[in-house]
């Protein structure tokens, strides 16, 4: 006899979410600070930089495909985490589901903490011990405006902010090919101990398709609207990402890996009129990816909830819109207080390899659900490269994770084996029921 939380879920989210609704989301997400700062750390790979983002690229590139099938074999909300409980077990989702939501709020969290940053040195009182926690609650609080609307809301302002933080980031891209390059750095042998550090930054740029994922309850005909917005964000992206890459290689040379706001210091080449624009973008940004974790993140919140893994209070849907509003909330608070304290460059390597780790049993859920013919809605999108796809993300994201420093893996380890032991206490007491 199946467990009531095995079962697919009632109808309760509204599915109004499209492809490119889907697409805007999650390149909203993806493209937060990252952009903005990473090419300087990847700056000391030299030459390779480009190759290593592409590398990056193509492991997600093969989580997508394996995310994608799994997801029209089991559409429902909550994405990867409802995927691997179907096909793993509580005790697997359990882990999903708490990576997921530890690696968007630390990474929310940050890179609010960072667009926080950005500002302090034009307006100082942001930074005071009073001003920094008054704005960054104030902004929580605008943040969950528009996720308590609802999620076709979510999309749309995920859609204006994309194409609006995209403009800048071009036109760094146009003004690199019109300079001249700058005196290069020599070009370092391929080191694997220097690279694959690095990597861990790279697959941190890559990363937010799990996040995407999580509204998979709300998205209209999963099985061709994922694999449009998904894969669709992804290409563009990842081109997005070598470009400015390459860009950034072309205006700073050799002083790339140095810099502390590659694309600002690179676009001064071009004179005082781009740098203020290069640094509202990176504003603008970060705070749209915030945002758009504040309208992904609360979903997989609501799902715990649904399984009995978080209070029952988290799970409430508002009355009229459907929205899970309570965990929006939610969010918003911890998030904000998070920020007030906290910075973005710890908080990176941490939340990265919390994603791979959803990477990783997510790619094992795909191959057991296509191994078990699963398909919960009827229609699925099967490929025959999924399970080489899988298989590969799997190797590429075990191998990174073993090159993390030692304290690093044993808390992503630790963190893991808590969140596995608290969904097989609370899926045992579901299926034994309450005692006398």
């Amino acid at each position: 006899m199946s467990n009531a939380s095995d079962r697919p879920e009632p109808a309760q989210l509204r599915r109004e979410i499209g492809a490119l609704g889907v697409a805007a989301l999650t390149i909203n997400i993806i493209m937060g600070s990252g952009l903005f700062v990473i090419p300087a750390a990847m700056g000391a790979l030299g030459a390779w930089a480009p190759a290593a983002i592409g590398f990056c690229a193509l492991v997600m590139g093969a989580v997508t495909l394996s995310f994608i099938e799994a997801s029209s074999r089991v559409p429902r909300a909550g994405g990867v985490y409802g995927i691997v409980r179907v096909a793993l077990g509580p005790a697997a989702a359990g882990v999903v589901g708490g990576m997921i939501w530890l690696s968007g709020t630390l990474a929310g969290a940050g890179i609010l903490a960072a667009a926080i940053d950005q500002v302090v040195p034009f307006v100082p009182w942001m930074g005071s011990p009073a001003g920094r926690p008054l704005v960054l609650f104030a902004t929580a609080l605008l943040f969950m405006v528009v996720p308590l609307r609802g999620a076709r809301q979510s999309a749309l302002a995920s859609e204006l902010t994309t194409a609006i933080k995209l403009v800048p980031l071009v036109l760094f891209i146009a003004v690199a090919a019109l300079m001249p390059p700058a005196p290069a750095g020599p070009t370092p042998p391929l080191d694997l101990g220097v690279a694959a550090p690095l990597l861990i930054l790279g697959i941190y740029l890559c990363a937010g398709i799990e996040s995407g994922m999580v509204m998979n309850g709300e998205v209209r005909d999963p099985t061709r609207t994922l694999p449009a917005g998904l894969g669709g964000a992804l290409t563009a992206y990842a081109v997005l990402a070598i470009a400015i890459q390459v860009a950034a290689g072309h205006l700073l040379g050799g002083s790339l890996p140095a810099s502390k706001a590659p694309l600002v210091e690179g676009a001064a080449r071009a004179g005082t009129w781009l740098p203020p624009i290069m640094a509202a973008a990176a504003v603008v940004s970060m705070v749209g990816s915030a945002a758009g974790l504040a309208s992904t993140n609360p979903r997989i919140i609501f799902a715990l909830s649904r399984d009995g893994l978080l209070p029952g209070i988290l799970g409430r849907l508002h009355p009229v819109r459907r929205t899970p509003a309570v965990a929006i909330v939610a969010h918003g608070l911890l998030v904000a207080t998070l920020a007030s304290a906290g910075e973005f460059r710890p908080l990176t390597v941490a939340a990265s390899l919390a994603s791979m780790a959803v990477y990783v049993l997510g790619c094992v859920a795909a191959l057991v659900l296509r191994r078990r013919g699963v398909a919960e809605a009827g229609r699925v999108v099967a490929w025959r490269l999924t399970p080489a796809a899988a298989g590969v993300a799997v190797i590429a994201n075990l191998a990174i994770i073993a090159s993390a420093p030692i304290e690093q893996s044993l808390g992503l380890v630790a963190a893991s084996l808590v969140f596995a032991g608290l969904a097989t206490v609370r899926n045992r007491r579901s299926v034994e029921g309450p005692t006398a």
